[in-house]
């Protein structure tokens, strides 16, 4: 008589991986996200708009850019969080979903990179705070000549000339069933952007891993390419796409061997 044994665990696999990937963006980090992989040397004159740093995928991407040479204005509530960069990079204080604050950060920036995600103990206030920040840093963008905006986001988000494979179908089936809201936002923030005529990339992430690079990513823009992705494979992809014109309205997803 067979056992279901093995296809419950494989669906709690998913259904963690599933839902892990969907909020990718926010979860807590380590204490120290380095070492980074060696950089080649990167211009100075370009400045990083960004926000979300303090999550798990922003810690490793604002250490990489830091190694890249980049300069980083930093978007933060608790600028206390970040004081092992004091001068090494600009903080600006306040809240994502304030026009005002997001003016204060793209001013002197030339690209904007997100890992923004909704914070737990913000309730009712976090819903839809990914499409609505979206579509303000979009309005605002033209205003302050920046063209260029790079966001983590969600291997549950679907985009045209998606192919998935069962595995990828059944995360997003998961996610649906879990967390639709949050899902939703993250969809509504794709449309935000597809419809925008900014540059700008999507990378869509399974399971983060709080592990340093070991490799450049597999990268597929058909169907979640493995079931996890390092920290750092990750921050290292993310931060090469602000010289890389290959993945321009595109959204890659990405995953670590």
């Amino acid at each position: 008589m067979q056992t279901t044994k093995p296809v419950y665990s494989l669906s709690l696999r998913l259904l963690s991986v599933g839902l892990i990937a969907l909020l990718c963006a926010c979860a807590t980090p380590r204490p120290d996200p380095l070492p980074v992989p060696p950089a080649p040397s990167k211009t100075q004159q370009v400045t990083i708009a960004m926000l979300g740093a303090t999550g798990l995928a922003g810690s490793y991407i604002l250490n990489q850019a830091l190694a890249q040479g980049y300069n980083v204005r930093v978007l933060a509530r608790t600028p206390s969080k970040l004081e092992r960069y004091a001068g090494r990079i600009a903080v600006v204080k306040g809240d994502a979903r304030d026009s005002e604050t997001i003016a204060e950060l793209l001013r002197g920036a030339d690209v904007v990179v997100s890992a923004l995600g909704p914070v737990k103990a913000d309730g009712d206030g976090a819903k839809m705070i990914n499409s609505s920040v979206t579509a303000d840093i979009i309005r605002q963008m033209p205003d302050f000549g920046i063209e260029r905006y790079i966001m983590v986001s969600g291997a549950a988000v679907l985009m045209p000339g998606d192919d998935r494979d069962a595995s990828g179908w059944l995360m997003r089936e998961l996610v649906q069933l879990r967390l639709r809201s949050e899902l939703v936002d993250k969809q509504a923030e794709y449309e935000e952007l597809a419809q925008s005529s900014v540059d700008w990339t999507l990378v869509r992430c399974p399971l983060i891993e709080p592990e340093p690079f070991a490799a450049a990513p597999i990268v597929s823009l058909t169907t979640p390419p493995a079931w996890s992705v390092r920290a750092g494979d990750l921050a290292y992809f993310v931060v090469e796409q602000i010289e890389s014109d290959e993945y321009v309205r595109k959204g890659p997803m990405v995953g670590s061997r």
